[in-house]
């Protein structure tokens, strides 16, 4: 229940942002702050273990092994190197740059470092509750290596999709640069103003809204499956069965792999 009041207050307050007075982020997903879908997920997967506790029921393994993969993703992530026409702004006009440094809106439109020390407060919650709580809440055991090996296989999969992704990105922006008149004596600067001007591609303008928005969706359908206690088996291996709700949340490494 927490994990619904908690995503159902962090979905008006993304609403009311993303609506209201320069909410708007160009080129990001759903037009929000870079990191935002990936932090609100990281916190819908790591609050959800609170109904477990609060009710005295064993925590599914997946879950767990759930958690380590958003956290571990989510604190590993950092934006690229910055390129050398960024470099260039820097030095040359330094204030301007900090000040629009200071200016960038960051995920979930909170102030810097604050979804890290969410999602360290939570788990501290979680791990104080169930310590000084009058019964200890175990831990299901699962088949570890096989979800470990389902979580590296899914994330290489995501990387490979990026791959291609980038490489059909590469090829569209080189034949664009070549169709510029004279390009071969233009600076970088005026190149890349040029490009700027061509209709962006249809993953620049809706593809980042549309994964985004799936894979949160399917999220919230896995969690809601845990919720309900609903799920779809279906025996694959002598030490392994497919699970409906299982799969749904390890896509997660999918969309991990596939964003950049």
């Amino acid at each position: 229940m927490i994990t619904w009041i908690l995503g159902g207050i962090l979905a008006i307050w993304l609403v009311l942002r993303r609506f209201g007075k320069d909410g708007k982020i160009e080129g990001e997903p759903l037009g929000m702050p870079r990191g935002t879908v990936r932090a609100l997920i990281t916190i819908l997967i790591i609050s959800f273990p609170f109904s477990y506790i609060f009710t005295g029921q064993e925590i599914p393994g997946l879950i767990t092994n759930a958690i380590f993969i958003v956290v571990a993703f989510y604190f590993e992530a950092r934006r690229g190197c910055k390129d050398k026409l960024e470099l260039i702004e820097e030095v040359k006009y330094p204030n301007e740059t900090k000040a629009a440094a200071q200016e960038q809106k960051k995920p979930l439109y909170l102030p810097k470092y604050s979804v890290r020390i969410i999602i360290i407060s939570i788990l501290t919650i979680l791990i104080i509750i169930n310590a000084i709580g009058p019964n200890k809440i175990p831990f299901e055991a699962t088949n570890t290596f096989v979800d470990i090996l389902l979580i590296i296989s899914l994330f290489i999969i995501g990387s490979i999709l990026r791959l291609i992704k980038n490489s059909k990105e590469k090829k569209r922006i080189a034949n664009q640069i070549k169709s510029i008149d004279n390009y071969m004596s233009l600076s970088e600067e005026k190149i890349l103003d040029n490009l700027e001007e061509r209709e962006p591609s249809w993953w620049g303008e809706k593809g980042k809204d549309f994964l985004s928005l799936l894979i949160l969706g399917l999220v919230v359908v896995a969690l809601l499956c845990y919720t309900i206690k609903w799920d779809f088996i279906i025996p694959v291996l002598p030490f392994y069965d497919f699970s409906l709700r299982e799969t749904l949340l390890l896509l997660i490494s999918v969309y991990y792999g596939f964003r950049d």
